[in-house]
């Protein structure tokens, strides 16, 4: 009899497991329109999860030529050893005409952020998104392009044991506080141009297969390069700051 309960109980959370290993970007993105928190653990996550497209988007620029149009984040949300399957979209522009001018559309996060010992499978976009509080993405595979140019970190950030399998584009990002890519592997293009990086922050241990751009960046106040492979060179041209390497 005890045997048979701990075989039904073990089936019974296997059970509960399946049916909460598949999760849509819709259900994720209904959560955060209603102002729920949302933390999920373990999760495949399958289509598409735009966050652009908020009911609190609000136009902030018009002209004759294009719109701008800001959503706003306004919950925590976390992620652990969760898998994405599509796109991340926090940034989107959408071309009008045959001038290359669109309409942009943008996404913050209120609280805090974390992505720990995730897989994204499709892109990450989040160009232009101020993180208001800490934001952690530290062990996460990013298989295609992953887009933070013009993100404002406002607190600590934490990339350590990312892995970057294209593009990784933090061009005019800026780090108000502690940035950490301890033991980063970028394989590809690594971009840094006109970083500002206001308080400490390490690549300790990381590893650039590709370019490694921080030509014009901003060390305030002390970069760490210790055991850092650059295996197609590093431009720190026009760079200003403390930089260590070893």
């Amino acid at each position: 009899m005890k045997r048979l309960f701990i075989f039904l109980l073990s089936m019974g959370v296997a059970g509960s497991v399946a049916a909460q290993q598949e999760v849509s970007a819709k259900t994720i993105f209904d959560m955060i329109d209603q102002g729920k928190a949302v933390s999920y653990e373990g999760a495949t996550i399958t289509g598409k999860l735009d966050l652009t497209e908020l009911s609190n988007k609000k136009r902030i620029k018009k002209n004759k030529d294009y719109e701008e149009y800001k959503s706003n984040v306004e919950v925590p949300v976390s992620f652990k050893n969760c898998v994405f399957k599509d796109d991340v979209i926090a940034y989107k522009n959408i071309e009008k005409g045959n001038w290359g001018n669109g309409d942009t559309y943008t996404t913050d996060f209120q609280k805090s952020v974390v992505f720990e010992n995730c897989t994204f499978k499709g892109k990450t976009e989040f160009k232009y998104s101020d993180f208001i509080e800490k934001a952690t993405f530290s062990n996460s595979t990013f298989a295609e392009e992953a887009n933070f140019k013009y993100a404002n970190f406002k607190k600590e950030v934490y990339f350590a044991n990312c892995s970057f399998g294209e593009y990784a584009n933090f061009k005019y990002a800026n780090f108000k506080y502690d940035a950490d890519f301890y033991k980063v592997s970028f394989r590809n293009y690594a971009d840094f141009k006109y970083a500002n990086f206001n308080e400490r922050v390490t690549f300790k241990g990381s590893s650039f297969d590709n370019s490694a751009d921080f030509k014009y960046a901003e060390f305030k106040d002390s970069g760490n390069f210790d055991n850092t492979r650059f295996r197609s060179g590093i431009d720190m041209k026009y760079s200003n700051g403390k930089k260590f390497m070893n």
